[in-house]
């Protein structure tokens, strides 16, 4: 426990006092504040904290940079959580695992784009992680990132090459997502990289019949500029039924204004 709290403190001295006198550098110590006790490490602590120096003298003294806790996570995977920057970068430089994964297939990169930590999310892509590894609900680093409208993760993402078009278990693109949340400018990003305007959800329901059911009408038009169809349905609800049943008076006036121009 003391070095496990100099470590958390981000002592160097004290760490260095307590190996040369013979504490455990991998001695762990169990958290009680979850469901599962979680078994926590120095080194853990550590990247808790960000505190890379005292990271680099665990790790010099034969840490375990891989070991995980009960539910999977590794100290890089806690490091790049808090985006830490220095000590994701002591841990990848020292040789971690970059696509180790938690119990639920999370990766390091893809907690990064969740959280929008854009300078770690550079440092493990030049590190080679995969940059369209996705967790056990199909979801992947884009999608992500544009869920939570972390538009500079999207950008360092797409630049990785990452699949803008890689759907979740249930058939939701990260453009789909991007239209339900109103997240203009990423839903900009997206169509301007060519992701499909068109692909819909299992159930039928594509990006532009959610933005008519939710109202939005900045999101309805650009994708119907960007080629998205009228005469797709969920269900039987046309983008047209759906902004009419939510009551989104503007939005209806806009899809009967593009109907009427087409047919013009």
């Amino acid at each position: 426990m003391p070095l496990i709290l100099a470590s958390l403190n981000g002592d160097v001295a004290t760490v260095e006092k307590l190996l040369k006198a013979g504490a455990k550098v991998d001695g762990a110590a169990f958290s009680d504040n979850d469901e599962a006790p979680m078994i926590i490490t120095p080194l853990y602590m550590a990247a808790v904290a960000g505190h890379a120096a005292v990271i680099a003298v665990l790790l010099k003294a034969g840490a375990k940079m891989n070991r995980a806790t009960t539910h999977g996570f590794t100290p890089l995977f806690i490091a790049v959580r808090w985006g830490h920057r220095a000590a994701v970068s002591v841990l990848i430089g020292a040789g971690a695992e970059i696509d180790i994964v938690t119990d639920q297939q999370v990766t390091p990169l893809l907690i990064a784009a969740q959280e929008g930590h854009e300078s770690v999310l550079l440092l493990l892509v030049k590190a080679g992680a995969d940059v369209n590894r996705s967790r056990d609900t199909g979801c992947s680093p884009v999608f992500m990132a544009v869920q939570k409208d972390h538009r500079a993760a999207l950008a360092v993402l797409m630049n990785a090459g990452a699949d803008i078009n890689q759907a979740s278990n249930n058939g939701c693109t990260p453009l789909f997502i991007a239209a339900q949340q109103n997240h203009k400018t990423v839903l900009a990003t997206l169509l301007k990289a060519g992701a499909d305007v068109n692909t819909g959800m299992d159930n039928g329901c594509t990006p532009l019949i959610i933005a008519a059911a939710r109202g939005h009408e900045v999101v309805v038009v650009a994708l119907l500029e960007a080629g998205a169809q009228m005469t797709a349905t969920d269900d039987g609800r046309t983008p047209l039924i759906a902004a009419t049943n939510g009551g989104h008076t503007v939005v209806v006036a806009a899809l009967r204004q593009w109907i009427a121009n087409i047919r013009d």
